[in-house]
């Protein structure tokens, strides 16, 4: 990686001078940035500044802003004297689009000659282009043809796949790759494959490909082995089992829990039509990495009770399950939770033979992991030990039983439960209750998940048959209007979906006021439901740019963090060390600086935590739905997500608050998507170790 930052490190603009105070035109660019506004014309004026910082610096706020009206301008760009405008110019197109602008870029692609523009264009390509597009980039050889181009080549050849393109020749690319010299470039072209997995050209090459694939097992690089497995996984060739056996043995020389976490996977992927192999995942429940044993329990999740049965350790597995079920230590609380579910999806009986939330001293993860594994038993026993949970006092309890309810739901659930079949009792009738309580408990996840529950349209028909319709119509209605941006704006998303599927013309003038709400997803979400109900379409009628409920404009605190301002970010499992990126995400820095000086991270866990993927915490709440009570801007910038950056946490476009993640692996899926405002500089084996429950005990500014 160290190569293709150094290169990267050219094209990250003077966004900010830093040490210096900003100029009142780099202040107005920011302001109309953040205000997502073109200013009647002035931010495109900028263009023709002078200045190609300025210009650069206008570019980016264009591609946040995202108005296609500004496309032609930034098209305009891509033939500017400087190269990092040029690449600014680039970036914006593949941020707003629309496609048409491909042209533009494969002309400027052409002719460019400096490597760093020519990567940047492959990448806006990635992003809106079409299949001519994907074949331009595949066959590209200019600009010396360096490694540095080809792994970009092969990330956007992901980014096609992602948006769902994909042919014979941008494989065959990816394939010629792995021969590469360059573990940058192998990775990537990698990542492009199992991206575009599963496809038959990919199972015909890894067949005549097989000894370089074995070669490709063993290689030293981490990135590449963690992407190799996971194409074996996606694609699930026949002698799969083979390579992966033999990644085993040597990752057992020399250990490496995130290969370990994608070998589980692809082994419960490979254990469908190899039951035999489930012996391999079962070893992995005995290892001490908490990462690689949680990610064995979930894999185990995700496996049919055909395949278990089919499988001659079907017993040893019950066994180890019920095992990690029963192992009651603070230590053991994630991976305990975890059994639940797998011991519930594949050995009910096992599981139902202790009431695990009657035991004493039962956590608040181990009760909601109890109700997720009871929502795969689907007997009156399961449904009355959830019903009673809707209403817990712990918010946290009520929120995994109205998340997990709804699998319940099913239609020979639901025919049961009206049919007055004994076992299920007077079902009906306590939901009903439980949820007009649910949505006026004034709490907005509790809202969020009752509104989802509304959504499915077969639970809503279970209230409407009885004649409760009308009164949970109001409640919802009632529950709504309680709502406000920006803290809410997930819970609103989610209560506008619900009146478009129940479709009752209750819920128009509450939906028209929401036309006007100052969260455009929220705006978005109402004129969907409005058409729903009406046939109409009211998208004319959402506003097309918002004025932030949130400004700060602090430029002197902003201006007075050094060019190597740091976070270092205390926990419970040691210290991590961020370099703070106020160049690309200014706004965010200064949001994130100020929290920190109020000590409002400080005693914050982590509440989510996916193995090699991500850590997430900074939620006051505690379960991931909570804000510092207003929202900030997305800030897009040149920033990619690698090993270790941070990002900011969002429910969609400038929602965005005080959560922070931090990345355990490159992430390039997210690029562009996320606000990346950190980079860690210290501490990434912390941030390996991090589960969930560990604490942020203290932040500070450096």
């Amino acid at each position: 990686m160290r190569s293709i930052r150094v290169l990267l490190a050219l094209v990250v603009l003077p966004v900010l001078v830093l040490g210096q105070k900003l100029s009142d035109f780099e202040r107005e660019i920011l302001m109309l940035q953040d205000q997502r506004s073109l200013g009647g014309g002035k931010l495109i004026s900028f263009l023709a500044n002078q200045s190609a910082q300025l210009r650069c610096r206008a570019l980016i706020a264009l591609a946040n802003i995202q108005d296609t009206s500004s496309s032609p301008s930034m098209a305009s760009m891509l033939n500017d004297p400087d190269s990092k405008v040029r690449a600014a110019a680039a970036f914006a197109l593949g941020q707003t689009g629309p496609s048409r602008f491909q042209d533009s870029l494969l002309s400027r692609l052409r002719l460019e000659s400096d490597s760093s523009v020519s990567a940047r264009i492959i990448e806006s390509l990635g992003k809106i282009g079409n299949e001519s597009a994907l074949d331009e980039v595949t066959e590209y050889q200019g600009a010396g043809g360096t490694a540095f181009l080809n792994a970009e080549r092969a990330l956007s050849v992901a980014r096609f796949a992602i948006r769902g393109l994909k042919n014979e020749q941008s494989i065959w690319f990816c394939f010629e790759q792995l021969a590469h010299t360059s573990a940058d470039v192998r990775w990537k072209a990698l990542f492009a494959l199992w991206r575009a997995a599963p496809h038959g050209l990919i199972d015909i090459e890894i067949a005549k490909r097989e000894s370089l694939l074995t070669h490709v097992a063993l290689d030293p690089d981490v990135d590449v082995r963690q992407n190799f497995v996971t194409l074996l996984g996606r694609s699930r060739p026949g002698y799969a089992r083979d390579i992966v056996q033999s990644m085993q043995a040597e990752d057992r020389k020399n250990p490496n829990w995130q290969v370990e976490v994608q070998l589980v996977r692809t082994i419960a992927a490979l254990s469908a039509s190899e039951p035999e192999m489930l012996n391999d995942l079962i070893e992995y429940l005995g290892t001490s990495n908490d990462h690689v044993r949680i990610a064995a329990l979930q894999a185990l999740s995700g496996l049919s009770r055909q395949t278990v049965e089919a499988s001659a350790d079907t017993t040893k597995l019950r066994q180890e399950l019920t095992r990690l079920a029963n192992t009651k230590s603070p230590s053991a609380e994630i991976a305990r939770g975890e059994a639940f579910v797998a011991l519930a999806k594949l050995f009910p009986e096992e599981f139902s033979r202790k009431n695990f939330m009657a035991e004493k001293g039962l956590t608040t993860r181990e009760k909601t992991k109890v109700i997720e594994a009871l929502s795969f038993i689907p007997s009156g026993r399961s449904l009355s030990i959830t019903l009673v949970a809707l209403d817990d006092a712990d918010v946290r309890v009520a929120m995994a039983a109205w998340d997990f309810v709804r699998r319940f739901l099913t239609p020979s659930t639901l025919s049961r439960i009206q049919s007055g079949n004994q076992e299920w009792g007077d079902a009906r009738s306590v939901l009903y209750r439980k949820t007009l309580n649910a949505l006026s408990r004034k709490d907005m996840a509790i809202t969020h998940l009752v509104s989802n529950a509304l959504a499915d349209t077969a639970y809503f028909r279970l209230f409407r048959d009885g004649g409760f319709a009308d009164s949970l119509v109001l409640a919802l209605k009632n529950a709504f209007m309680l709502l406000s941006s920006p803290d809410d704006v997930e819970a609103m998303q989610a209560g506008a979906s619900a009146m478009g599927r129940i479709k009752d013309t209750t819920f128009i003038p509450t939906l028209e006021k929401a036309l006007t709400d100052p969260d455009k997803t929220v705006a978005t979400a109402a004129a969907i439901a409005l058409r729903a109900i009406t046939g109409n379409d009211y998208s004319a009628k959402i506003p097309k740019s918002t004025k932030p409920l949130h400004v700060d404009y602090d430029w002197s605190t902003l201006e007075s963090l050094s060019p190597t301002a740091r976070a270092v970010i205390k926990t419970s499992k040691g210290t991590i060390t961020l370099q703070l990126l106020k160049e690309d995400a200014p706004f965010t820095v200064l949001s994130f600086v100020k929290l920190t000086r109020k000590n409002f991270y400080n005693g914050l866990p982590f509440h989510r935590v996916v193995p090699d993927f991500v850590i997430q915490g900074g939620d006051p709440r505690g379960d991931g739905w909570g804000g510092p009570g207003f929202a900030i801007r997305s800030e897009a910038s040149l920033a990619g997500f690698g090993r270790g950056a941070a990002g900011i946490a969002s429910a969609g476009k400038d929602t965005e608050g005080c959560q922070f993640f931090i990345t355990h692996q490159p992430t390039p899926h997210l690029d562009g998507r996320y606000t990346v405002f950190g980079r860690v500089i210290g501490g990434q084996d912390v941030v390996d170790r991090i589960q969930i429950g560990d604490t942020i005990e203290q932040v500070t500014i450096e």
